[in-house]
């Protein structure tokens, strides 16, 4: 009979890339993790699981053929666990959890410190990563749970609209576009960017608001591109140019001033995506619900996220 455990540790060595890592995330000795392969590998044979390259522990063909068996097994598992805690009306487990950098980073603290208020006995984890990934760990059921600022669709995925967040247009103070009025989008064409990566969800948005506003970014002088909001706000600071901040990251900014647009503010969507409830474990279905309630909404409130039915063009 395979140990649900031993499958655990070979899925995290997975992930991790070698043992020292996976020891880490597990809380356990070096030593420790490469027994439990090696019981594991017992059990099944005498056959390898892990082959080294470079630096890093990547499956063998047959360490491949046990990695979608094992996450099932796992994750049935862990919801036998958590059924019969019910029963004694505990809530219980894990539930993996994704952001994108700099604002979902801000945004799902607050979050989550209220959800385990209420659910205590369960285990949260956060992974931070670019969309394109949390997506794949979305669809391989590495995750539950992802919190994205694009609508995707695929089959059997759920997306729940959690809000709107102004992207606010900012420069060192002293700029020549502070003049005290508001300005069009236009004026943009005379000055120099710092720009999200081009290709990023947050840099999707301003092309697209611009592109409508008859703006190409091929007329504009994009200066500096970065994944980073720290570096934009820090480049911006430092005079390389105006940028869009969106508003969650801007109060923690300083030294920055805000240019009042006359054709009104850009925004950023924030999605909520996961597998259909019907595949989830409890402790997942209770951190959906939390997350789409009032109490959260309220909480986003307060970090400068908008409603839906606040946000108009």
């Amino acid at each position: 009979m395979l140990n649900t455990f031993h499958l655990r540790t070979f899925l995290v060595v997975v992930e991790a890339g070698n043992y020292t890592a996976a020891a880490e995330q597990l809380h356990m000795s070096q030593p420790a993790v490469s027994q439990h392969i090696r019981a594991l590998e017992e059990q099944l044979g005498n056959v390898r699981l892990f082959r080294r390259v470079g630096q890093r522990m990547m499956p063998t063909h047959a360490g491949e053929e046990l990695l979608g068996m094992a996450r099932d097994l796992v994750l049935l598992a862990e919801r036998a666990e958590q059924k019969i805690l019910a029963l004694r009306g505990h809530v219980a487990g894990r539930v993996a959890i994704g952001c994108t950098p700099n604002s979902g980073e801000r945004l799902l603290p607050p979050l989550l410190a209220a959800f385990h208020a209420s659910f205590p006995a369960i285990m949260l984890e956060v992974e931070v990563a670019p969309t394109d990934m949390l997506l794949d760990a979305l669809s391989n059921r590495q995750l539950s749970v992802i919190l994205v600022e694009e609508q995707h669709r695929r089959r059997g995925w759920v997306s729940h609209v959690l809000g709107h967040e102004h992207l606010a247009l900012v420069a060192p103070p002293g700029h020549a576009l502070l003049t005290g009025q508001s300005l069009s989008l236009s004026a943009l064409k005379d000055c120099a960017l710092v720009l999200p990566s081009n290709g990023s969800p947050l840099r999707r948005v301003i092309d697209e608001r611009l592109r409508r506003r008859g703006i190409s970014l091929s007329a504009t002088q994009v200066v500096l591109e970065t994944d980073s909001i720290a570096m934009m706000a820090q480049c911006i600071r430092a005079g390389l140019g105006v940028g869009f901040i969106p508003d969650s990251c801007l109060a923690c900014i300083e030294d920055l001033d805000r240019i009042q647009l006359s054709d009104g503010p850009l925004h950023q969507e924030w999605r909520l995506l996961h597998i259909g409830e019907r595949e989830a474990s409890r402790a997942a279905s209770e951190l959906f619900k939390f997350l789409s309630s009032p109490q959260a909404l309220e909480l986003l409130t307060s970090l400068g996220i908008q409603s839906p039915a606040e946000t108009s063009e």
